[in-house]
C-alpha cells in the first residue's frame, strides 16, 4: 500500500512539474529568442535536439545495464560507481525523467524554436510570407527527422554500450555532487 501511495505521489509530481516547466519554457522561448539572430537560434536548436538525444540514450542505457559490474566497482570505491548503482536501481524513474520529461520538454522547445526561426525569416525576407505554410512544414519536418533519427541511432548505442554509458553518467553525477555538495541519494537519517 505504501508503494502504491509513493507511485501515485510520484506520478502527480511528474505531471505538475512537467506542466509548469513546459509552459514556462514554451512561452518564454519564443519571446526570448526574438533577440537572437537566426543562425544563433539554429545553433541553440541543435543543442536542444542533442540534449534530447543524449538523455534518451541515458534512459535506455539505465534500463539495459547490468547491476553486478557496477556493484563490483562500488565495492572497490571507484569514483561514480555508487551513482551508477543508484541509477540502475531506480531505472524506472531515471528512464521516465530522461526519456519522457526531458524528451518531451526538448521536443516542446525545439518546436517553439522552429516557429521562432520561421517568424524571423519572414520578418527579414517578406517575400517568404507567401511560403509561410511550406516553410513551417519543412522546418518542423526537419526538426522531427533530426530528433527521431538521432534517437534511433542513440538507442542502438545505448543497448550495446549500456554499462559504459551508465558508468560515464555515474561519473558525471559524482563530479556534479562533488562540486555542488548535493546528492541525488536521500540519506535515511534525514541528511542529504
Amino acid at each position: 500500500m505504501v508503494r502504491k501511495k509513493q507511485s501515485v505521489r510520484y506520478i502527480i509530481t511528474v505531471f505538475i512539474a512537467t506542466f509548469f516547466i513546459a509552459s514556462l519554457l514554451g512561452s518564454g522561448t519564443e519571446a526570448f529568442l526574438r533577440f537572437f539572430s537566426v543562425s544563433l537560434t539554429w545553433i541553440l536548436l541543435m543543442v536542444v535536439i542533442t540534449v534530447g538525444i543524449l538523455f534518451d540514450i541515458i534512459g535506455i542505457a539505465v534500463t539495459a545495464a547490468d547491476e553486478a559490474p557496477h556493484h563490483a566497482r562500488a565495492a572497490k570505491k571507484i569514483f561514480g560507481a555508487k551513482q551508477s548503482v543508484y541509477l540502475i536501481k531506480h531505472a524506472d524513474k531515471v528512464a521516465n525523467f530522461a526519456n519522457d520529461i526531458v524528451g518531451d520538454i526538448t521536443g516542446t522547445l525545439s518546436g517553439a524554436m522552429g516557429a521562432t526561426i520561421i517568424l524571423s525569416l519572414i520578418a527579414k525576407f517578406s517575400a517568404l510570407s507567401t511560403w509561410k505554410v511550406l516553410l513551417n512544414v519543412l522546418i518542423l519536418a526537419l526538426i522531427a527527422s533530426l530528433t527521431v533519427t538521432g534517437k534511433a541511432w542513440g538507442k542502438t548505442i545505448a543497448i550495446n554500450e549500456a554499462n559504459r554509458i551508465v558508468d560515464m553518467t555515474g561519473r558525471v553525477i559524482a563530479s556534479v555532487e562533488k562540486v555542488t555538495g548535493l546528492s541525488m541519494k536521500k540519506n535515511k537519517r534525514g541528511g542529504k
